[in-house]
Order: C-alpha cells, then sequence, then structure tokens
C-alpha cells in the first residue's frame, strides 16, 4: 500500500502538479483548496505527510492553522508548509508548531519527494538519525 499524502493550495495548478508528480512517485495523493476542505479530508483520512500552502486566502495564515491541528491529532506525522511570501513571523511561528520543513516557493519536487519520503520513514522509526539527516541533505 502506498503512502497517502494530503496537499493544500488554493492554486489548482499547484495542486495538479504535486498531484500528478507524487503519483508517479508511487504516492495516493488527495488535494485541498481551502482550509475547510483541508479539515474536512484529516478528519476522515490517515495521511502519511501532508504539504501546506501558508496563505489559502489573500491575507491568512491558514497553512499554519492545518499544521497546528495535524501537530495536535497526528504528532509524529511530517508537515511541510510551503510560501510564496517568507515572511520572518510566519517561519518562526511555523517552527513553533515543529513543522519539518518551511520552504519558498518554487521548490524542487524531485528534493521535496526525497525529503517527505525521509522525513516519513523516520516517523515510522525506520531511520536512525544520523541517517536522516545524510538523506534529507541528499
Amino acid at each position: 500500500m502506498s503512502d497517502r499524502l494530503l496537499i493544500v493550495d488554493d492554486d489548482e495548478t499547484i495542486r495538479q502538479t504535486f498531484r500528478s508528480f507524487f503519483e508517479g512517485a508511487g504516492f495516493a495523493v488527495d488535494t485541498a483548496g481551502s482550509l475547510p476542505e483541508a479539515a474536512g479530508l484529516l478528519a476522515s483520512t490517515c495521511y502519511a505527510a501532508v504539504i501546506a500552502d501558508v496563505c489559502l486566502t489573500s491575507s491568512g495564515t491558514e497553512g499554519l492553522a492545518i499544521a497546528a491541528y495535524v501537530r495536535q491529532i497526528h504528532g509524529d506525522r511530517p508537515v511541510i508548509v510551503l510560501t510564496a511570501y517568507g515572511v520572518p513571523q510566519v517561519a518562526t511561528a511555523a517552527a513553533g508548531f515543529g513543522v519539518d520543513a518551511f520552504l519558498h516557493k518554487p521548490v524542487s519536487l524531485v528534493w521535496l519527494r526525497r525529503l517527505l519520503q525521509t522525513r516519513i520513514a523516520a516517523s515510522r522509526g525506520e531511520l536512525q538519525d544520523e541517517e536522516a539527516l545524510a538523506a534529507a541533505a541528499g
């Protein structure tokens, strides 16, 4: 059975690009374009990892709310937050929620896949700390 990812982004093109890439890499992928849609999926499905855009509306930080929810309900699940508007305060808030990575768009999907695979394996206890660091470094 393949690992299931949740991709949350308000941009349909990004959701479809990520879906196509990660399905091609062997993941099962669900997508959401809004906070309510993501909350519904998170309440009904167990994900190996979540990738969320910080801003799902023009003035919001909904991606941080998603990260906080995942940490509260599934503390060990990898959460990666993406942003096109990386301000230090948002990065600090993301770190406070314990996200696995806070990345600026555009991001290399090949690198992101390796990071996800490493973080998912580490969350399952399949990697030693040294292995996880080496694998994440690429």
